[in-house]
């Protein structure tokens, strides 16, 4: 367990920490970095749990990569006998895919397009995730043989967590981090503070056929039913207030067996203390 002073602070990897085996594969032309498959023994590679660590908006794989070692590590010093690999990639328009740094900015950074750039690569990172589970055990015979999925995400990746515990079946079991249920209210909120779509003129930032798609989504969301989920906010988080998620968890969560955590003096970062938190969660599963 992480020190007391430093629960509130933001995860930094310490060179403490042990680091595990990286092994990288190409499906579908997206380079796959799988973290812990060298640690495995023989009994436990007919049986792995694959989590899926996805990065936030203008980050990279390196983030997801550091999260990796950090839970492998804990997990392993709690005695988990089933296998656990972590699975990570760059998302589309970041990182290794990168081919336009301005539309990953938000409006206020000189992106007119924010609100289309961030649903569509909500949608494209989830086609990114789903295609690689559907072909992952072609592409490790011989070597592990991935069971089960855990999908966790951090911000963007956080929203596309969400989208997956609707869309993905083998997604029974989830970890979204700073992202929400309501992209619709969160966008815009941030477009100009609007507390209702009825409010929002129709404009070039938010035309009429992309708010069917973000309502869309967000009604996807309420058939999410029987799933496990660990759901972290910040409450100094201005990026995704978790306002946002609140009515989700009080009229879904009942469907669902969630723990969710706001974590006072935390801001859009995943801390210490959710380091931990994801570490107790996932330890059941293996």
């Amino acid at each position: 367990m992480v020190a007391p002073e430093l629960l509130h602070q933001r995860f930094v990897l310490p060179d403490a920490t042990p680091r595990a085996s990286e092994t990288t594969i190409n499906i579908a032309g997206i380079l796959v970095y799988l973290y812990g498959v060298n640690e495995l023994t023989a009994a436990q590679r007919s049986n792995v749990t694959v989590l899926f660590a996805c990065h936030g908006r203008t980050r990279s794989h390196v983030d997801s990569a550091n999260l990796a070692h950090q839970l492998i590590h804990n997990l392993a010093q709690k005695g988990h006998t089933k296998g656990f690999v972590v699975a990570t990639m760059d998302n589309r328009n970041h990182g290794t895919r990168a081919i336009d740094s301005r539309s990953i900015e938000v409006w206020k950074n000189g992106n007119p397009t924010h609100a289309q750039d961030m649903l569509s690569m909500v949608d494209g990172i989830g086609m990114d995730v789903r295609t690689i589970i559907k072909y992952l055990e072609s592409y490790t015979v011989g070597n592990f043989v991935p069971k089960d999925f855990i999908m966790s995400g951090v911000s963007l990746s956080g929203h596309v967590t969400w989208n997956l515990l609707a869309q993905e079946p083998k997604i029974n079991v989830a970890i979204p981090i700073v992202g929400t249920t309501s992209l619709t209210n969160l966008l815009i909120d941030r477009l100009g503070g609007y507390k209702s779509v009825a409010e929002v003129p129709d404009c070039p930032e938010w035309p009429k056929s992309l708010e069917k798609l973000y309502l869309e989504r967000d009604e996807l969301l309420t058939s999410i039913k029987g799933k496990r989920i660990l759901i972290l906010h910040g409450e100094q988080d201005t990026i995704v207030p978790d306002k946002f998620s609140k009515e989700w968890i009080e009229k879904y969560g009942p469907n669902n067996d969630i723990a969710y955590y706001h974590q006072e003096d935390t801001g859009h970062f995943v801390s210490f203390y959710y380091m931990d938190l994801m570490t107790d969660f996932l330890y059941p599963e293996l």
